[in-house]
């Protein structure tokens, strides 16, 4: 059941973020980097997925720009440095998982350790 509604949700961000391109390219405009992001709740199973564009920065992501700065600056997800914060040590692991522009996955102990390495890639204003 869990996996046939995460379908449905996340459907609809692969189908705008997979044809968002397409368009750009018809129109003769430069394509863009395209992400489909996601981070779920290893406790519950619960997931937020969104889409992230950048040159230029837009899609659901509600910190676009600051996240595609991000991806700019480390040249990748896996190398992009977050905003250092203390952090408790609560157990409550998170995995963080794009594809599209860069396939990535990595978890990590709670969302306040995801946000501090990863900064607003996946800060999805919880």
């Amino acid at each position: 059941m869990k996996r046939t509604a995460l379908a449905l949700v996340a459907a609809p961000v692969l189908a705008s973020a997979l044809v968002a391109p397409v368009h750009a390219a018809e129109a003769g405009q430069a394509s863009s980097s395209v992400y489909v992001l996601s981070v779920r709740d290893v406790s519950s199973g619960s997931i937020k997925a969104l889409s992230l564009q950048c040159d230029p920065a837009g899609g659901t992501h509600p910190r676009a720009e600051a996240a595609c700065e991000a991806i700019a600056e480390g040249g990748s997800i896996r190398n992009a440095k977050g905003e250092d914060r203390a952090c408790t040590m609560v157990h409550d692991p998170v995995v963080a998982t794009a594809s599209g522009a860069e396939e990535y996955q990595q978890e990590f102990p709670n969302h306040c350790m995801l946000t501090s390495e990863k900064g607003a890639i996946f800060d999805f204003g919880n």
